[in-house]
């Protein structure tokens, strides 16, 4: 039987043990109430579908936290507002979301973008990716390719090179990161929300001494570690491993470290010279990042924060889509109160359009 090498292997009963880790962890590093209910979709699928062309699957959560590639990402015209996040208010109304989804469709069906022109978009994307990296003085986006690892719908190739467009917004924020961070004197790395693993893919491939410590949240963390450890093969130790470590001193120099959320008072005693979190933040209670941040304010040398700073939105009550309190920049500053906000500029996809996130970087002061 031929085995497809960019397929990721389903490991049920690794997904089984990180959710009882995680549910058995205090309740401060579980999910919150955002991403509790994403879980409520995710898990089934994975349960069910596993994660063969994960990174191409239509109507799929995976896009929710990085994990697809799909061209609808930047290619889909959505005029009648997306059911399949947002279905708070449609669910209870049948009629009114299949109107969403099909008027959608249609709209889609008669202008989305035809080979030629996709292949211009996908050129355009680059070059702006690679442009940013020249802007900031980060390695060229050029002398690395991507994975195809997990078949991603989206992928194209400039000069023998494989990329996706979400991997080149990843690579957008590892370049800002760059005109403050010497990436190549970085010895350990820690980030909070590692999603899908793209930053992690994208630095260790540019920067590969580097020993990355990967912390979050059950299923997310589950795909995180079978998708990298296919990229990565024998430079990422194993979560069976990793969830009995009682202290950092045991990590191996150079390889990928995947832990629950509930390992990351581990740092309290710990010194990463740099801390990574993008877009998870945001989407968590004020109290509970300023916790996470409480392990990182004491010892951690540089802080990159990806984040929307006046706050996601709030959920219509528990249980519904969305945070129940907005986390927003006063929150960031009480929990790093040994470090100064250096920078801070808006966030741009590939496509060139301004997001209303922002990346910052942080320094310590104290």
């Amino acid at each position: 039987m031929t085995i497809d090498a960019n397929q990721v292997t389903d490991a049920p009963e690794l997904l089984d043990t990180m959710m009882a880790d995680t549910m058995n962890g205090s309740d401060m590093f579980r999910p919150t109430n955002y991403w509790a209910n994403y879980e409520k979709k995710l898990l089934p699928e994975l349960k069910e579908q596993g994660l063969h062309d994960f990174r191409r699957r239509q109507k799929s959560i995976l896009g929710s936290f990085g994990a697809a590639d799909l061209s609808a990402e930047f290619d889909y015209i959505n005029l009648f507002g997306n059911p399949v996040l947002f279905n708070d208010i449609t669910k209870n109304i049948p009629l009114y979301t299949k109107f969403l989804k099909v008027g959608n469709l249609v709209i889609n069906g008669l202008f989305a973008p035809s080979k030629s022109q996709l292949a211009g978009l996908h050129k355009k994307a680059f070059d702006f990716a690679a442009s940013m990296g020249k802007k900031y003085g980060a390695k060229p986006l050029e002398s690395i390719s991507m994975s195809r690892v997990g078949n991603p719908e989206d992928g194209f190739e400039i000069n023998g090179n494989f990329y996706t467009r979400s991997m080149l917004y990843y690579y957008i924020s590892y370049a800002y990161a760059s005109q403050f961070i010497d990436f190549d004197k970085v010895q350990v790395m820690a980030e909070l929300g590692s999603g899908g693993g793209k930053s992690a893919e994208i630095i260790k491939k540019f920067h590969p001494h580097i020993t990355i410590l990967l912390f979050d949240i059950p299923p997310q963390l589950y795909v995180c570690h079978q998708y990298l450890s296919k990229v990565f093969p024998g430079k990422v130790v194993d979560y069976s491993k990793t969830r009995t470590m009682t202290s950092l001193n045991e990590i191996t120099p150079g390889s990928i470290h995947v832990f629950g959320s509930w390992q990351f008072p581990l740092l309290k005693d710990y010194s990463p010279d740099l801390f990574w979190n993008a877009s998870s933040f945001q989407e968590m209670e004020p109290e509970v990042v300023i916790n996470y941040l409480s392990y990182i304010n004491p010892n951690a040398k540089e802080v990159f924060l990806q984040e929307k700073f006046q706050g996601k939105e709030v959920a219509i009550r528990k249980g519904r889509h969305g945070v129940l309190r907005k986390t927003v920049m006063e929150d960031y500053q009480k929990g790093l109160s040994n470090f100064r906000m250096k920078n801070i500029e808006p966030v741009y996809l590939p496509t060139g359009k301004e997001m209303n996130y922002s990346n910052s970087y942080w320094e310590r002061i104290k």
